[in-house]
């Protein structure tokens, strides 16, 4: 499972980190969507993942994630639970509009620069 992240976003970015702490299987694959040439609008509004050629994003990535880390299986039936009640999508599309992009020394061309 590939997992597409925004490398701008720090909470992204760090729960990107604590994922791949949990994945002790190493079935997980971590890339932010800035790395790629090219890249769907939708992904720079919410998580998505890809795997065996079927896309997910938003609050159902989060749930398809978690039941990969066998520390996050206890909290699955919660996340299902939020799911049908339709608390897991509104939650999560609230936190994303409101997360704070820095590109800050992230920019390829070197735009993007702050010298200390």
């Amino acid at each position: 499972m590939i997992i597409y992240y925004d490398g701008y976003c720090k909470m992204c970015t760090r729960t990107s980190t604590i994922w791949e702490k949990l994945d002790w299987n190493n079935r997980l694959e971590f890339q932010s969507f800035r790395s790629l040439n090219e890249y769907s609008d939708e992904m720079e509004e919410s998580l998505h993942i890809s795997h065996k050629g079927k896309w997910q994003k938003g609050y159902t990535a989060i749930v398809e994630i978690s039941k990969r880390l066998p520390l996050m299986w206890a909290f699955v039936p919660f996340l299902y639970i939020f799911k049908w009640l339709g608390l897991g999508d509104f939650i999560y599309r609230k936190i994303a509009k409101n997360r704070k992009l820095v590109p800050v020394n992230q920019c390829q061309d070197g735009s993007c620069q702050i010298d200390s």
